[in-house]
């Protein structure tokens, strides 16, 4: 599983970032250069919106619930966010929230091996990787950071055991 601007893309078909996905594979590069390319596409989508909500600027937006409405329920909201597919689940009984799950593009990047046994995806992006300086693996943080991390878990990489510092 991926997320963010590349898997997006991808999936759209924008025929630029296929034809390179096609012939290179999920690189690190085009992991980058797909942050670049989704501006456009994300601006031509802002600008088709608005020219949708203009049409009816009258029209009601937010409808607030009745209190008669019921008090029980189940909900979720996914959303491309700006790392990748972000998704919210709320459980509400009696009027009061139950559970309340928030899975972000990180985890679903940086997720563990499945039940099948397959790797996640930062595991497969790093395995079989060259790293030319053990003492400053700067090649492995490279990789990760090109998944647009959280910065709560960009910090977090070291070699186990280790105190090292990550040149730039």
């Amino acid at each position: 599983m991926q997320t963010g601007p590349l898997a997006e893309l991808v999936i759209g078909a924008d025929p630029l970032i296929t034809d390179f996905h096609q012939r290179e594979g999920a690189s690190t590069w085009l992991r980058q250069f797909s942050r670049l390319r989704r501006i456009g596409h994300s601006l031509v989508q802002m600008k088709q919106l608005v020219k949708t909500l203009s049409a009816d600027i009258d029209g009601e937006f937010f409808l607030p619930p009745k209190p008669e409405d019921e008090v029980d329920g189940k909900g979720f909201g996914m959303i491309q966010a700006a790392r990748g597919g972000l998704g919210h689940w709320v459980s509400v009984k009696d009027g009061v929230v139950e559970s309340y799950q928030i899975i972000t593009p990180t985890a679903w990047n940086a997720s563990p091996r499945d039940a099948d046994g397959n790797h996640g995806h930062w595991e497969q992006s790093v395995i079989g990787l060259k790293v030319d300086d053990l003492e400053n693996p700067l090649t492995i943080s490279h990789v990760i950071r090109s998944h647009d991390p959280c910065l709560v878990c960009t910090v977090h990489m070291l070699p186990t055991g280790k105190s090292v510092r990550f040149g730039l």
